[in-house]
């Protein structure tokens, strides 16, 4: 039995397991109505660090995470109510000029029709609902291998919300469907669906949390992923291009579904390339948490006892 576990804590057998174990829960989840919040995947992932072998170490790094997360994704019903003008006509306009007059947003659903356009919708309304999971699922890779490189993604990422939370605070901007439901006559219309969701206690009695409909520029739903991307390169290049692929599947769904404008999607990649750029060229070299261990491979294997300078997963 030693010897079983010892092989599964392996970084690569470990890593799969816990992806396959956590696809599967997820998609068990979103089957079942219930929302993949980051709450519930802090429970969700309680086995994975149990398997690892450094649980202690799970609580210590994932706990402070996923509250500030909480904590940011309270925020986001404080901006609708205080007051600012919300720019709808200024960015319909940017767009049709980048695009020659044209609105990408109609063109796509005006082209895409049919059952065609039902399927699509349906896989994209599944790519817009997986907005957590898959920068989670980057961050659980990274925190398995790699956990300097963890630290560097989650907070980069914390930061570029709350950065992005400001410019949705001091200039909301309306995504297509809102535009046009308001006298923006673009062409464009909400195609997302409904998802059956039962939202955490956390989100419904706790922190009393409501969407923030004007919130479109920049997009952290393609920021978050691209800025997994940048992440995830370093440590397993193949794989990372298998996320920027996810990339283009949400970049195409957002704007399919007129969730956002194009405009928004090259704001919120730029935004994400630039968080990551002032991480390792700022942050890094000035902060010790940040950096590598010389003494400590990044891959070593996860049998090696877990201490707090070396880590199998560090």
């Amino acid at each position: 039995m030693t010897g079983y576990l010892a092989r599964a804590r392996r970084p690569g057998p470990l890593v799969a397991i816990s992806l396959t174990y956590f696809l599967a829960a997820t998609g068990l989840m979103i089957w079942r109505g219930v929302s993949v919040s980051p709450d519930y995947i802090l429970v969700l992932l309680v086995p994975i660090g149990l398997l690892s072998g450094h649980f202690f170490g799970y609580l210590r790094d994932w706990i402070p995470f996923v509250a500030i997360f909480l904590g940011w994704e309270a925020m986001r019903g404080i901006a609708p109510k205080l007051g600012f003008p919300i720019h709808m006509a200024d960015l319909a306009n940017i767009e049709r000029t980048l695009f020659l007059g044209q609105y990408p947003n109609h063109l796509l659903q005006t082209w895409i029709s049919g059952n065609a356009q039902h399927v699509l919708t349906l896989v994209g309304t599944l790519v817009y609902f997986l907005h957590f999971v898959f920068p989670l699922a980057i961050g659980l890779v990274l925190w398995l291998v790699n956990r300097t490189q963890f630290l560097r993604f989650t907070t980069t990422l914390m930061g570029m919300a709350f950065f992005a939370f400001f410019i949705y605070l001091l200039a909301p901007t309306a995504p297509p469907w809102y535009a046009e439901a308001h006298g923006i006559a673009i062409g464009a219309h909400k195609l997302s669906a409904d998802l059956p969701s039962a939202l955490s206690p956390a989100y419904q009695q706790i922190w009393n949390l409501n969407p923030n409909e004007v919130a479109a520029f920049p997009s952290l739903h393609a920021a978050f992923p691209f800025l997994g991307f940048l992440a995830l390169k370093p440590l397993y290049p193949k794989a990372a291009w298998i996320a920027f692929g996810w990339c283009l599947l949400v970049w195409f769904s957002v704007v399919f579904l007129g969730e956002h404008w194009v405009i928004d999607v090259i704001a919120g990649v730029v935004m994400a390339a630039i968080a990551w750029l002032v991480m390792m060229r700022i942050a890094v070299p000035r902060i010790a948490a940040l950096q590598e261990s010389k003494a400590t491979p990044a891959h070593q294997s996860a049998a090696v006892p877990d201490t707090e300078d070396t880590r199998a997963i560090a």
